[in-house]
């Protein structure tokens, strides 16, 4: 048989190779050749736009089989506080209650309902940021009281949790310009997440102060650590390590993403590492 190749070189890099065979034996004139290579440039930006087709069509079903993933773990959340919410109604309606029964159904029922307006908040704050609704009330703020804030609204887990927590930060007073709201979110978000995936009785250290003339905020725990295929996507939105519906730990998994739009709103980066 006969065969000629032309290969394909976008860049100057060989990608592929586009060959005619003949069962024939035949000499290839040169402008059969020229005929294989003219085809070759015109068949390539064909196959190039099919091959980033079927990328997108791969990652935007990898992007929906997450959508559903993360509603279903919605609704799951979402009913998780309404059973104990309707037992503490139901005592609140029995004439015979106790008066200490009377006070553990108003605990129930205050407790369950912050927690339905944290996931509601949380739910509101990504939709916001993603469509660029949020402004930050910015001004000079101390960075000790930007991690003193956030471990206030993180503490009730870490103590529940009974992990220790260790605080180191700069003896220097470091000001920067930003929402202390915001950034006590990004903390408090921070140390949470390491409280869910830190077994009981772990570590958790959080510091902070300057380093190369920036402001920088380290959080760091004694957890299990993150696989390597997921950590370059743990800030994306509908990601979650190893969750399932019977195995929640509290939350949509939603809180490393809002850290990350929150940091960026603030000209700020973030990483992870873990070994």
């Amino acid at each position: 048989g006969a065969v000629v190749s032309a290969p394909l070189l976008p860049a100057g890099e060989l990608v592929a190779v586009l060959s005619v065979v003949q069962a024939a034996q035949r000499e290839w004139s040169e402008s059969d050749i020229e005929l294989v290579r003219r085809v070759a440039e015109i068949v390539w930006p064909t196959f190039e736009k099919a091959r980033a087709d079927r990328s997108v069509e791969d990652a935007l079903r990898e992007m929906n089989r997450r959508k559903d993933e993360f509603l279903a773990m919605l609704s799951h959340e979402l009913r998780n506080p309404l059973a104990p919410i309707s037992s503490a109604v139901q005592i609140l309606r029995n004439r015979s209650s106790t008066g200490s029964e009377l006070h553990w159904a108003r605990t129930v029922i205050e407790r369950q309902t912050r927690h339905l307006v944290r996931l509601v908040d949380d739910l509101l704050d990504v939709s916001r940021m993603v469509r660029g609704h949020i402004v930050l009330q910015t001004h000079a703020i101390d960075l000790a009281d930007v991690v003193r804030h956030g471990i206030e609204t993180s503490r009730p887990l870490i103590r529940s949790r009974r992990h220790r927590l260790h605080v180191q930060l700069s003896p220097e007073t470091v000001r920067v310009q930003g929402d202390l709201t915001r950034l006590a979110q990004v903390i408090a978000n921070l140390l949470n997440n390491s409280a869910k995936y830190t077994e009981e009785g772990g570590d958790i250290w959080i510091s902070a102060g300057i380093e190369n003339h920036r402001a920088v905020i380290h959080v760091r725990d004694s957890g299990s650590g993150i696989a390597a295929d997921l950590l370059p996507h743990i800030f994306d939105l509908f990601t979650q390590a190893e969750r399932t519906l019977d195995r929640s730990l509290g939350g949509l998994g939603i809180g490393l993403t809002l850290v990350k739009l929150l940091v960026e709103l603030h000209g700020g980066s973030i990483e992870a590492r873990s070994a």
